[in-house]
């Protein structure tokens, strides 16, 4: 008789010759033994290579496990240990083998429980069963019945990542009806912890899957390269300082066909960001092929006008429309046939009238990814659900993506690869969705709201391209979000949107006016709206209206991003200055920022001298730009932030020109205008488009990224530098 010691690695096996021994019946056995288990699953192909050398055929080619070979369920939590604890048995005719696969609640290489599966059939024991008891350590053993002479082989294969037990039997020993049971002992019992008795072989698979919902929120907050970079394919981002991103969780479910709802993708800056980064055809691709569901989102309020725009973005961006809706505020969206929304229960899917509600995940500790497949809570949840004599019962986990284990590399890695292992877990897609049964009448939870301020400041916006840059920059500062510092915040920057109002209305009926108050000053004529505040002598917005419509030109960043200094830095006390990121608009300038300015008007020309009579800016509106002179004692530093129809780069693929000249920077959309600025003055430019060769690589944060890839799309900035006079012409260009 023929047996083999356990192996500790490949070359040991090599080496290894058989030892005599009359006890046992010849069998060959290998067991993966690693130090990290998410390894080890990469061992089972080593593993059945070495046991042919033991005298059995070579096993063929495994195909992967199916629900057509799942024999048995059972219920988590009714052991002492998880590793006693079984879930799951299979069966299965494959190449020269009968396969019997357990599921264990959890399995790792120190756990000390074995196993005994006695089996008859109605050939060679059909009176005594075969036993095959599999100890924690060392051989497995067959005890043939006496009497009982055969050739009979095995093989076994422990997955501490998958959690699994695989035991090979030559099928050709075997009878054709054969049945079996399984016991698992603690290691120092010789009672059975769990059990699973009189399985036969040909019983049916078990009524019912887990039904597993996998979404997510938080998906792509994006507003600068850097930021898109990052929520991409962070270094050092995770919960736990570990790789982290959106490119996780959508690599792991189209690697390993385990659909995903991400239920806020569709915003227009989310899918703005995602464009620049190049990974528009992959989530179109990915959607096409079911793995991932995409609602149209209402991400603030009013809802109908934020999910046009959603629905807009999507269109430009080439991704489909959905059925599907998801309301950042919980409010039910009048006509909505199936909406995401927060629900009291988070285990059914419940109505409201004709309105199909589907729950969103609440964020929990036990309910992540772990670096061994998704948390003992979560396959608790799922096995149970499978069980449930409740077919409307439904497991949903994920949420905020940015806070949760599911996108981190090493994590989503392994609990992706534990879902698609175990196929009597089923995570359901659209379709799936959209004919589950319900289980309750619920209503949402209770909604998020915006100010009636803010919603009455909205309503005046008006249907042309300012007014679209309007609404996206009211969603921008007043979406729904749980940080109460910087909705604070945002809050503070409220008030631009009169100006954007007054621009669009200006676009509909142009006229030349020059006129101040004690904050503000205005110049406009049939071309051009610029709009100045006079603490700073800060030229806010500028805006451009030819025969295709109004284009605006400058803008501050607040426009299009808040909160992306450190938030220690943060002083509520103050309006436009509580960010110190934000650029402000153009011509403001490093020191005395805040400066007030006196005014003086003329024809077309505004001139703003500072309390010490130490700076004097004058603007002058022409027919083809605007002139704005500098007298100043002395050293200065200012910026123009530059954005060229801001509202086009959100709606669709843009590409975007810059040229740099000596005395001038253009910049602008190749299909559309173009901004120069033209100055006697020293300065450097760029634009937010400089970080694309930065793009096809994961964030390093040994790269010294330049200035361009931390501005908010979709800037450029001119950083001027002088000393004494100088002049800056911004001209317009077809």
């Amino acid at each position: 008789m023929t047996y083999y010691r356990e192996f500790s690695n490949k070359k040991e096996a090599k080496r290894a010759k058989p030892l005599k021994r009359e006890a046992f019946t010849p069998l060959a056995f290998v067991r993966v033994s690693c130090v990290h288990k998410p390894l080890a699953s990469l061992l089972i192909a080593t593993c059945l290579l070495l046991t042919a050398s033991c005298g059995a055929a070579p096993p063929l080619a495994n195909p992967p496990w199916a629900y057509a070979d799942l024999r048995r369920l059972d219920a988590a939590g009714d052991t002492a240990s998880p590793a006693t604890d079984l879930l799951a048995v299979y069966t299965r005719l494959t190449g020269y083998d009968l396969q019997i696969r357990l599921d264990l609640l959890d399995l790792t290489q120190a756990d000390d429980a074995h196993y005994e599966i006695r089996l008859w059939d109605d050939a060679n024991y059909a009176q005594t069963p075969l036993t095959i008891q599999i100890p924690s350590q060392g051989m497995i053993r067959l005890v043939q019945p006496l009497g009982v002479s055969s050739r009979m082989q095995a093989r076994l294969v422990r997955d501490p990542a998958l959690d699994t037990v695989t035991l090979s039997l030559n099928r050709y020993y075997i009878g054709e009806r054969y049945a079996f049971e399984i016991y698992i002992y603690p290691a120092t019992s010789s009672s059975p912890a769990d059990e699973a008795l009189d399985i036969r072989f040909d019983d049916p698979s078990p009524q019912a899957q887990a039904p597993l919902l996998l979404a997510f929120t938080d998906t792509f907050p994006a507003t600068t390269p850097a930021q898109a970079l990052r929520r991409w394919d962070g270094a050092h981002t995770g919960p736990t300082g570990e790789r982290h991103g959106l490119r996780q969780v959508l690599d792991n479910a189209r690697r390993f066909q385990v659909p995903v709802a991400l239920l806020d993708l569709k915003t227009t800056p989310n899918l703005a960001a995602l464009d620049f980064l190049g990974v528009t055809e992959k989530i179109r691709q990915m959607a096409q092929e079911g793995l991932l569901l995409l609602p149209d989102v209402a991400y603030g309020d009013p809802s109908d006008i934020s999910l046009h725009f959603s629905r807009r973005a999507a269109t430009g961006f080439g991704l489909p429309l959905s059925p599907f809706i998801y309301a950042a505020a919980s409010r039910l969206i009048p006509g909505a046939s199936t909406q995401f929304v927060s629900l009291p229960d988070t285990s059914h899917i419940s109505r409201s009238a004709s309105t199909r509600l589907i729950p969103i995940p609440v964020q929990g500790e036990d309910m992540q990814a772990t670096l061994d497949g998704p948390s003992l809570a979560i396959r608790s949840a799922l096995v149970n659900a499978a069980l449930s004599s409740d077919p409307t019962d439904l497991v949903v986990v994920g949420g905020s993506l940015p806070a949760s284990t599911w996108s981190q590399a090493d994590r989503a890695a392994a609990t992706f690869a534990w879902l698609a292992a175990h196929p009597w877990i089923h995570a359901l897609d659209g379709n799936d969705l959209m004919t589950f049964p319900i289980g309750a009448d619920d209503q949402p939870a209770t909604p998020i709201t915006t100010s009636s301020t803010n919603l009455a400041l909205s309503t005046s916006f008006i249907d042309n391209a300012i007014g679209d840059s309007a609404w996206l920059t009211f969603f921008m500062l007043t979406a729904p979000n749980d940080d109460e510092l910087l909705a604070e915040l945002k809050g503070k920057y409220i008030n631009q949107l009169s100006v954007l109002r007054d621009a669009s209305e200006w676009a509909e009926n142009p006229t030349s006016k020059t006129l101040c108050n004690s904050q503000h000053c205005l110049l406009s004529n049939e071309r051009f709206f610029a709009f100045i505040a006079t603490d700073g002598a800060r030229l806010t917005h500028l805006f451009y209206l030819d025969d295709t419509g109004p284009h605006q030109l400058i803008a501050p960043s607040s426009q299009f991003a808040v909160g992306l200094s450190d938030p220690s830095t943060w002083q509520s006390g103050l309006d436009e200055a509580a960010d110190p990121s934000v650029v402000p608009g153009a011509f403001f300038d490093d020191q005395g920022s805040w400066m007030p300015y006196t005014q003086v008007l003329s024809a077309s020309i505004i001139t703003l001298t500072s309390a010490d009579n130490s700076r004097i800016k004058s603007f002058q509106l022409r027919e083809d730009g605007l002139v704005v002179r500098y007298q100043v004692r002395g050293y200065v530093r200012t910026r123009i932030p530059l954005v060229v129809d801001p509202q086009a780069f959100f709606s669709g693929p843009s590409e975007y020109r810059a040229i740099l000249a000596p005395g001038s920077w253009t910049w602008g959309q190749v299909d559309g205008i173009q901004l120069q600025v033209r100055t006697d003055a020293s300065f450097s430019a760029q634009g937010f488009t400089v970080s694309r060769p930065f793009l096809s690589q994961s964030e390093n944060p040994n790269i010294d990224y330049p200035p361009g890839h931390y501005y908010p799309f979709p800037l450029s900035i001119v950083d001027i530098r002088a000393y004494g006079d100088f002049n800056v012409e911004i001209i317009p260009l077809k």
